[in-house]
């Protein structure tokens, strides 16, 4: 992600967004967490890390699924952690959370012993805001004990539709996304990244559409507007741009219109699960 600092936009993104972060786009978090239960297939025992953990929705289920088992979540939001531990908490649960950029864990002590290798890896809707994916992944996969799984995903193209147009409006502009996600064409970009950092790709597949919408090509501004009220696009609704920024957007998304008159939006992930090569 970036360096661990006050002025890091993620981190203060996301500690904005921490006590509305379950409920937001209509629970999707909620959901994808599940599925992510449910691909992960844990075992009682199995050591589990939770990157990008949030506000614990993959963590706290994590924990029930292995009991007794370690489960430890990583977050560079503050504000993310304590929504995770306050939850935690009041579940009765024991779960070790750490404030920390989620690319690079060297020198972190995860686990209380010898060797510092996890079982399973999870890392969702994270993955896209890191700098260097392949190498993070990389990293990742050293915390990984011999033939120990990861999971992880990123948006499938039409997921963002009012993404997709910033990026644009944005070179026009002289703003930028949060993140970049200029690497990921297809479910096969996400399929190599976990390939060249060694792993053996189990499957990638594409999730189920937690969302379909179709808005009106007319629909822009209003569409605009909404986006830039979220934290991670306001930078597009500053002042001395927001105008311009605007007509383009309205614009642009009047031409993603089909013959329908519509722009349909489907908020679908690309998943991958994946496991560490067992050492002979």
């Amino acid at each position: 992600m970036y360096d661990d600092n006050a002025t890091n936009p993620i981190k203060e993104i996301y500690d904005e967004r921490s006590e509305g972060y379950d409920d937001s786009n209509n629970s999707l978090h909620v959901r994808q967490a599940q599925e992510y239960i449910k691909r992960a297939e844990l075992q009682e025992g199995e050591t589990v890390l939770d990157l990008a953990c949030g506000t614990g929705l993959v963590t706290l289920l994590a924990k029930k699924q292995v009991r007794r088992g370690r489960v430890v979540g990583v977050d560079i939001s503050n504000g993310m952690l304590e929504v995770a531990r306050r939850k935690t908490r009041q579940q009765g649960l024991d779960i070790t959370y750490i404030e920390h950029d989620i690319a690079d864990l060297s020198g972190l002590d995860l686990l209380p012993q010898a060797p510092q290798e996890f079982d399973v890896i999870t890392c969702a809707s994270a993955l896209v805001l890191v700098k260097n994916p392949l190498c993070a992944v990389k990293h990742w996969a050293s915390l990984l004990a011999p033939n120990g799984r990861l999971l992880t995903d990123v948006p499938s193209e039409r997921s963002m539709v009012a993404a997709l147009i910033l990026k644009e409006v944005g070179v026009e502009i002289g703003q930028s996304l949060r993140w970049d996600a200029n690497w990921i064409e297809s479910a096969e970009s996400l399929r190599k990244v976990l390939s060249d950092a060694g792993l053996e790709v189990e499957q990638v597949y594409t999730s189920e559409a937690y969302s379909m919408v179709d808005y009106k090509a007319e629909d822009g501004p209003e569409i605009f507007e909404k986006t830039v009220a979220s934290p991670m696009f306001r930078n597009f609704g500053e002042r001395a741009t927001r105008d311009k920024a605007k007509a383009l957007f309205s614009r642009k998304f009047e031409e993603m219109a089909g013959e329908d008159g519509l722009v349909h939006e489907e908020v679908r992930f690309y998943v991958g699960i994946a496991r560490k090569p067992t050492i002979l």
